[in-house]
């Protein structure tokens, strides 16, 4: 049997060396150890070739991403070289570029941030702080933005949520989901945002989860789109007339699994629910309290 695994996995793995990626190990129908051995390699291949797909996918959404805004400014630098008549038509068309250029540098600093925050080289800043206040800031920041396009927003919120992260790392995450309901809201439009504590259950190991809930009724998404909307770069067909890049959700997906929580998707007919679920390390609240006093 241990020769025949054995046979199984070379031959497997010299086909996907030359480049097919869809061989597997053949399994029997007895479901003995051999069975067991090929399918947790079978299972690792899957893994593996996924990951490689979503990096081919990856790679092309950045090369079509940076591509648009550095052709435009090259266009619109060119025909100001040969057309511009005037100094102001020059410093036109050089602002106009540099816009399109400070997309490129956006899009790489998102991705950069995404990779820093999956390494989880950011876990050195995380620290207990009460997220109340936290969520307050960014409300209060994004409330101008929303009365500008017409669009409220309504909170209901617990007076105090003691919490254990990085709190600008979070308040990034709740900043691009609020941008997210205002650019998809319409104008009337109202969105909705809470917080809360869920008691942690009988058994247990942390002191609750915190629960973020940001509704609006926007345009929404299909459920198709809900199970792609993380993914880097992703734009569901009816936003694509919307300015972004398609990395704001996959911020935030990288944000709350640091937290070692989950990012949840739901429709609110019409509109779009985000919530976010953020478990409390075990002595959290109470370490809190020391710490106010």
């Amino acid at each position: 049997m241990f020769q025949r695994i054995i046979r199984l996995i070379h031959k497997t793995t010299a086909a996907i060396t030359q480049g097919d990626l869809s061989q597997r190990i053949p399994l029997s129908s007895n479901k003995d150890e051999e069975d067991n051995v090929a399918s947790a390699i079978n299972t690792m291949l899957d893994s593996a070739s996924q990951q490689m797909e979503d990096v081919r996918q990856t790679s092309n959404a950045i090369a079509h991403d940076l591509r648009a805004p550095i052709a435009r400014a090259r266009s619109q630098l060119e025909d100001a070289a040969l057309h511009a008549r005037t100094e102001a038509e020059l410093r036109a068309a050089i602002e106009r570029a540099v816009e399109h250029l400070d997309a490129v540098t956006s899009i790489g600093d998102a991705l950069l941030r995404i990779a820093q925050i999956e390494a989880g080289t950011r876990r050195s800043a995380f620290t207990q702080f009460d997220i109340v206040p936290a969520l307050q800031d960014i409300l209060k920041l994004y409330a101008a933005v929303a009365e500008d396009r017409g669009v409220a927003i309504q909170a209901t919120l617990s007076e105090e949520l003691p919490f254990y992260g990085d709190r600008a790392m979070f308040q990034q995450a709740i900043a691009n989901v609020l941008d997210n309901a205002i650019k998809f809201s319409p104008s009337g439009g109202s969105i909705t945002c809470s917080a809360q504590l869920i008691p942690p259950s009988l058994h247990s190991e942390n002191d609750g989860t915190i629960e973020l809930t940001i509704a609006d009724n926007g345009m929404g998404m299909t459920p198709e789109d809900m199970l792609h909307a993380t993914k880097r770069f992703f734009r569901a067909e009816q936003t694509r007339h919307i300015s972004g890049s398609g990395l704001g959700l996959s911020v935030v997906q990288a944000i709350v699994q640091l937290h070692g929580g989950q990012l949840h998707l739901a429709n609110n007919n019409p509109g779009l629910i985000v919530r976010i679920e953020a478990p409390l390390p075990s002595k959290t609240i109470s370490k809190i309290a020391e710490i106010n006093g």
